[in-house]
């Protein structure tokens, strides 16, 4: 009896044990992902701008079917304020954009159809090539658009 008495302790112990490794892991994670998301919050204005009309000509999608339809074409303004307007056929959005110091191209969406948001969009970009007519934007690895000026 006094066997099983032992095991039951031993058995209970490593369980309370496991416990409390895993719930240490699992705090020491989250606190290094909030860690990382703030890293990715904090963006370094280059000072850098673009200026004038820029269409969307290519969206390169690992995921999308070859035959699948063209993305609907848009237009996106862009002025050296830092304010850009992108419009589609049936959108238009309005907001701020800044060009980071680690080739990052970032987009506060305000406005909807003119109807202001009650917090700002971000739309985070990879600037992947900058030429004089064309921007190369890359949204996740498997995503890039391709801006050309007008």
């Amino acid at each position: 009896m006094r066997s099983w008495i032992k095991v039951g302790k031993l058995v209970l112990a490593g369980a309370v044990a496991l416990l409390a490794v895993s719930c240490g892991a699992s705090t020491q994670s989250r606190q290094a992902g909030a860690q990382q998301f703030s890293d990715a919050d904090s963006i370094e204005d280059s000072g850098k701008r673009l200026s004038g009309k820029f269409v969307l000509s290519a969206v390169e999608d690992a995921y999308r079917p070859k035959n699948a339809p063209a993305p609907l074409q848009a237009v996106f303004n862009f002025d050296e304020n830092g304010n850009f307007k992108r419009q589609d056929k049936s959108r238009v959005e309005e907001g701020a954009y800044l060009i980071g110091t680690r080739s990052e191209f970032v987009m506060y969406i305000e406005k909807i159809n003119g109807e202001l948001l009650g917090a700002a969009r971000v739309d985070r970009y990879a600037i992947v090539d900058q030429r004089d007519d064309s921007i190369t934007l890359e949204s996740s690895p498997s995503r890039k658009l391709v801006l050309r000026k007008r």
